[in-house]
């Protein structure tokens, strides 16, 4: 008995006499009672505060919009016989829409003033900001949501994929889906039209031909139709590899291996459950159910996150399809922001030891929260799309291929060089870990008042040792448009000779490069060894840098990590590189998607230690070094590449 004379059970022993339609009854009735309580406190809020009522109006409408969800997406679930265990109403990664950051990550226009203040010395995310503001920050901590729903979803779907019934439907979708790729990789006019970036595809014919491939379950309604619909999104990309096929299939269906080589989109990779496994080394039939999360070059873009379905088989002697295709349907959320679309690739032996590998991505997502500066980068397919996921494939083979190469005792590659090229692939995991968003991860929004060439930029904290980190750390990062090819700017930013030119920590030294280990065909594509020499005596070093650099047919990359000179030599003597802390700073460099080779979009992201900071403390010192930074590296970067006379 509670202390309120009410019995109260616990457990199961509360629903042991209900029927399951009962049960899910009975927790949504209770839930949206929860709610709305919630909205009325907001109501009543908003009439004592006119400076925040906008604001606060519109998540009151936006949950509203989601109670009025969760009771259809109730209702159909209950048709389904499908059993939640706990029905709980949030919203899944608010701070995932970056124009909508709150204090701890959601935008406020006098923030910047208030960080600009030289009265404070700490930017404090918990107590900074008025009455008000707090008031907001509590609102989201009860409502926002979170993690208690997210694992509840894992479990639910861990628990499910187990059962007969579940696998059945599972395998069905799957074996659909593969068949729609088959014929999305190998169909042309009048399914895919030609055009510039590739092919696009004709979404009447798809429809026509294909329908919805999961048209036989039941799904529940998008919570933000009512505003911001699902767009389509989808392309195709066709390359060669001298790899035998099932050597890609076992990449891709080898969790380890897909996180690792694809980590430039991959944040993270689980497998929940195993329904169809082979003999060791075989993949014909494998099928596994997955919660992925994929990111882009840039961490303005939110990050895309499903539960999917992964299936591969070998469709004829020569040919295997390996295909993803989300569980939207068989598990249901009213709050889906992405639905993967039957996406993967078709793989084809030819002579000469080569394959084909047609690459199809397909999808529907919302992407009202991608800032302006990414949005026809993002809308137009290049982010997430078929090239990128190729490209990187291909980048790696060639990578894997080259080094195998240089191991030939011919070309001498020591054993150090190869220690050197294991640290140099942690620091490039590393920057890209930092480009991710998570719970573990979160940015905040960075708005200064006398911000002129950078409008928005973002800010976290690393906690020590993430990412072999030796201490506490602050990541900042911005997405800027210069006027040039990714070509051009790659060029530049690799270039030894020209980094004094941007480096404003460099400005007025000699860099040296000391050694250079080459690890793709492209040139440019390398691992280096940079020491910056002081101006006053060429003998001495002032800082060792190891920068890695490459460029594919989709992007390109420049990162580099300020390295102890012991711990270089260390390395190339054959010692051993786990050990060795790196915090990696670089930049992603892509076209912008709307002007073609004329202008890209370069991420720059800069990295320091800070003992001072914390989770929801940023030292203001820091925060306006390292705006500093950012704004004057972009300044330069922009003048060495726009002016022909400062390329050196």
């Amino acid at each position: 008995m509670g202390s309120n004379g009410e019995e109260k059970k616990d457990g199961n022993d509360e629903y042991q006499d209900m029927s399951i339609a009962e049960i899910i009854d009975y927790c949504t009735n209770a839930r949206y009672e929860e709610i709305e309580r919630e909205l009325e406190e907001m109501k009543s809020y908003i009439g004592g505060g006119s400076g925040v009522q906008s604001e606060v109006q519109r998540e009151v409408n936006r949950i509203s919009w989601k109670a009025e969800a969760l009771q259809i997406g109730c209702l159909l679930t209950k048709h389904c016989s499908i059993l939640i265990p706990k029905i709980s109403f949030h919203r899944m990664d608010p701070p995932e829409d970056i124009n909508n950051l709150s204090d701890s990550g959601r935008d406020n226009n006098d923030q910047g003033n208030r960080m600009a203040s030289s009265s404070s010395s700490t930017y404090n995310v918990q107590t900074s900001g008025s009455s008000h503001e707090s008031e907001i920050k509590h609102f989201w901590s009860r409502t926002e949501v979170g993690m208690d729903f997210e694992r509840e979803r894992n479990l639910f779907v861990s628990v499910s994929v187990g059962t007969e019934a579940f696998k059945i439907k599972i395998l069905d979708l799957a074996i659909t889906a593969m068949n729609e790729l088959a014929n999305m990789a190998i169909e042309n006019e009048p399914l895919w039209h030609p055009c510039i970036a590739g092919r696009i595809l004709n979404c009447a014919e798809y429809i026509k031909k294909f329908g919805q491939v999961d048209s036989h379950f039941p799904v529940l309604p998008n919570a933000e139709t009512y505003t911001n619909p699902l767009q389509t999104e989808a392309s195709r990309e066709t390359r060669f590899l001298a790899v035998q096929p099932v050597h890609i299939v076992e990449l891709l269906m080898n969790n380890d291996q897909y996180s690792h080589v694809l980590s430039n989109m991959v944040s993270k990779a689980k497998v929940r459950g195993v329904l169809s496994t082979q003999a060791q080394g075989d993949y014909n039939g494998a099928l596994q159910v997955m919660a992925v999360k994929f990111h882009a070059s840039s961490p303005l873009v939110p990050n895309r996150k499903c539960y999917l379905a992964r299936y591969s088989r070998r469709l004829n002697n020569n040919a295997w399809g390996v295909v993803d295709v989300s569980l939207q349907s068989l598990f249901p959320n009213p709050l889906t922001r992405y639905r993967r679309r039957p996406s993967g690739c078709l793989i084809e032996r030819f002579r000469d030891g080569l394959c084909k590998v047609t690459w199809v991505e397909h999808c529907e997502v919302d992407n009202s929260s991608v800032p302006e500066v990414c949005r026809y980068f993002v809308t137009s397919g290049q982010a997430y799309g078929a090239k990128q996921w190729l490209s990187t494939l291909v980048r790696q083979h060639e990578r894997l291929t080259h080094i195998r190469v240089r191991r030939d005792p011919k070309l001498q590659l020591s054993t150090g060089e190869a220690n050197l090229l294991i640290l140099a692939d942690q620091m490039m995991r590393n920057f890209w870990r930092n480009m991710s968003f998570s719970r573990k991860n979160r940015w905040m929004l960075v708005s200064l008042s006398d911000a002129e060439n950078i409008h928005k930029a973002i800010i976290r904290f690393v906690k020590e040792k993430e990412g072999r980190c030796p201490g506490p750390a602050l990541v900042m990062a911005a997405t800027i448009r210069i006027p040039a090819s990714a070509r051009r700017i790659f060029n530049f930013l690799q270039d030894e000779n020209s980094r004094s030119k941007w480096d404003i920590l460099s400005h007025g030294h000699v860099v040296q490069q000391t050694r250079s280990i080459s690890n793709g065909c492209v040139p440019g594509n390398h691992v280096s060894i940079l020491e910056v020499k002081s101006p006053e005596d060429p003998d001495r070093t002032v800082k060792t840098l190891l920068q890695e650099s490459f460029s594919t047919s989709a992007c390109s990359y420049v990162t580099f990590a300020p390295v102890e000179a012991s711990s270089i030599n260390m390395i190339l003597n054959g010692g051993d590189s786990d050990n060795v802390p790196v915090m990696p700073s670089g930049f992603s460099i892509f076209p912008d998607g709307l002007t073609g080779d004329e202008v890209s979009l370069v991420t720059i992201i800069f990295q320091i230690l800070d003992s001072a900071a914390s989770p929801m403390c940023f030292p203001a010192h820091s925060v306006y070094s390292m705006y500093k930074v950012i704004t004057e590296t972009a300044k330069a970067i922009t003048a060495g590449v726009v002016d022909p006379y400062n390329m050196g």
